[in-house]
């Protein structure tokens, strides 16, 4: 009984053996035509739109900076200062959601000079971010900051308030400007580009600022003397990577 038992096993192993072996020797039925494109020629181009377009926008840092040997006492100066300059710019008609501060420092230190460094002292620095919707008036209200009492211009950005139309027709600059390109290499053997293969979007659009630094520190302007401010243009760019097959 034993004897039979185990010449039936043996059986069942060569049996499983066997059609192991014919089924790794049987034709696959799968096909990887369609997945396999390494055989497909590109032409692949970079392509640049550029739109310039007015500012209609921009954003001042104004600051007050005060300086004592009394951390206290330089705080206090510097609250009073920033106070009047806050009020003077809302009555200049900036609204007060349109002013937020975005700095605020107190730290102590010194004067060097060759032979000796001074006595500590404190400076205390406060920053705020004024928004400016009608951009005719950003000389106006740097000239009302410094009057009432702001020592800080770090910089004037200009911007537009919405850039997504003027960024989609740089696409389209960019696309048309992509095929040309494409055009000029493939007419070299005689074929014209048709519908892309492939669109990649290089640039993003958004939170396009040109800088304006005022060319004078604030102290050396004539108080009878407004500030010249020129907002200029802004130069909004797309950027596409585009292959053709052919």
């Amino acid at each position: 009984m034993k004897n039979k038992l185990i010449a039936g096993l043996a059986l069942s192993m060569i049996v499983v053996m066997v059609v192991g072996i014919m089924s790794l020797n049987a034709p696959t039925k799968m096909s990887l035509a369609n997945t396999d494109d390494s055989n497909i020629r590109l032409v692949t181009v970079t392509g640049e739109g550029k739109i310039t377009v007015s500012p209609d926008l921009a954003y001042i840092d104004i600051g007050v900076q005060t300086k004592n040997a009394d951390a206290a006492i330089a705080q206090q100066e510097n609250a009073k200062l920033m106070t009047a300059v806050v009020n003077a710019i809302k009555a200049a008609g900036v609204k007060a959601e349109d002013i937020k501060t975005t700095g605020y420092s107190l730290y102590q230190t010194y004067d060097y000079f060759p032979d000796k460094q001074s006595d500590p002292y404190y400076v205390a620095n406060n920053t705020v971010n004024i928004k400016i919707k009608d951009i005719t008036k950003v000389g106006t209200i740097i000239d009302t900051a410094t009057g009432a009492g702001a020592n800080t211009i770090n910089s004037v950005r200009f911007t537009v308030a919405d850039d997504s139309k003027f960024y989609q027709d740089a696409l389209k600059l960019a696309m048309a400007n992509a095929k040309g390109k494409a055009g000029s290499i493939m007419g070299t053997f005689n074929v014209t580009p048709s519908i892309p293969h492939s669109v990649t979007e290089v640039s993003y659009g958004g939170n396009l600022q040109y800088d304006y630094y005022p060319a004078k520190g604030m102290g050396e302007m004539a108080a009878d003397v407004s500030t010249p401010i020129e907002s200029g243009e802004i130069t909004i760019t797309a950027t596409v990577t585009v292959s053709y097959d052919y």
